[in-house]
């Protein structure tokens, strides 16, 4: 069941889903029902509005955005592109998260867009989206967000988180924004970001013995090339290579229909982007964060974004690493540990604190 936007849901959505007072109104404008197993985000300190954007193709999709509680007028805004899994983008009841922090402590308005049949929004289903029009859903509610009466047009900053780093400078492109920040991916090729996911995996899982380290990873390799770069489907590459059947099912987040929850067209569009080209082109402040025990990423990888723009500017990209932290920013004792995701402990701070003061500065937002 889906529950229509009637007097009664907003009423509801005002008083709060737990009762907390203290926590800020919350409002809902736009046609797009809200889905009966959706909760309305309560976040104290914010004013949460929920509302519409429409992509071109004419879905629906659910924005939320937040403002720090009793600001008036035009703020600079925070527009997120998201992660790989499809999960939904609604703040977690319960616990802070660094994105929540950030819309509480920066000052600045924040944008968040439920992808395509995530959450309560229309269309196939996240695990049916493809790279580009992913990008193109993001480009699209970028222009529509801009038009929302919290959001300065002229101040708005990107931040992309895990995968939303690639996505993040494509989006940016002839779209007039104010910065763009970046944590957990870097600018190479996304076939060398993929090997070096099986490069990590086989090190630090245990599933391989370190001898046959160098014979998996030159299976893995020959896979991924044929399957990324050939745009081949993973049965097809094991059937023209019988040499390399079984190492899909071996290749981390695989199954037989798609990879990390995604299309295998998802992962082909993003092999065949430049990343670095889209980072080059860009004319305006950049932030990169990296978590020296990454699970996922390179350092090299995110660290070039820096490197390349301030080659071409210098000072225009600055560089934020948070030493024992992982692919979440949780801190872990070793590297191990963190690929075990063992030991681990929160201190979102390490990342809130500079980047809120980072997001200022770019967006000419008082202290």
């Amino acid at each position: 069941m889906r529950r229509m936007l009637t007097g009664l849901i907003l009423a509801m959505a005002m008083a709060g889903t737990n009762g907390n007072a203290s926590h800020a109104e919350t409002r809902i404008t736009g046609s797009l029902e809200v889905a009966a197993d959706v909760p309305l985000e309560q976040t104290e300190g914010l004013e949460t509005e929920y509302g519409t954007i429409t992509t071109s193709e004419g879905l629906r999709l659910r924005s939320i955005v937040t403002r720090p509680e009793g600001t008036r007028g035009l703020l600079p805004a925070i527009f997120l592109t998201q992660w790989v899994s499809c999960d939904s983008i609604v703040f977690p009841e319960g616990r802070d998260t660094q994105l929540r922090l950030l819309a509480q402590q920066s000052g600045m308005a924040m944008v968040r867009i439920e992808r395509a049949g995530t959450g309560d929004s229309e269309g196939p289903g996240c695990d049916k989206l493809d790279y580009d029009t992913e990008v193109r859903h993001y480009r699209e509610a970028l222009v529509q967000a801009k038009r929302h009466p919290w959001v300065d047009p002229q101040r708005v900053v990107i931040l992309g988180s895990s995968l939303g780093s690639t996505t993040a400078p494509l989006v940016a492109q002839n779209n007039n924004v104010a910065g763009v920040i970046v944590q957990g991916g870097g600018a190479v090729t996304y076939l060398e970001r993929m090997i070096h996911f099986e490069r990590l995996y086989v090190e630090r899982s245990g599933a391989v013995k370190p001898e046959d380290i160098h014979p998996e990873m030159v299976q893995r390799i020959a896979f991924l090339q044929h399957y990324l770069i050939g745009q081949k489907a993973p049965d097809k590459v094991a059937s023209d290579h019988p040499e390399l059947a079984g190492v899909w099912q071996k290749i981390r987040g695989t199954d037989p229909e798609n990879h990390y929850g995604r299309p295998f067209a998802w992962h082909w569009q993003a092999a065949d982007k430049n990343f670095l080209a889209a980072w080059l082109s860009l004319d305006v402040p950049v932030m990169v964060v990296f978590g020296e025990y990454e699970q996922f990423e390179s350092r090299h990888g995110h660290r070039m974004i820096v490197d390349m723009i301030n080659r071409k500017t210098p000072g225009a990209a600055q560089w934020l690493e948070i030493a024992q932290a992982d692919h979440g920013l949780t801190l872990y004792p070793d590297a191990y540990s963190a690929y075990a995701y063992e030991n681990g402990a929160t201190a979102h701070q390490l990342y809130v604190a500079p980047v809120s003061k980072w997001l200022r500065h770019v967006t000419g937002l008082a202290e």
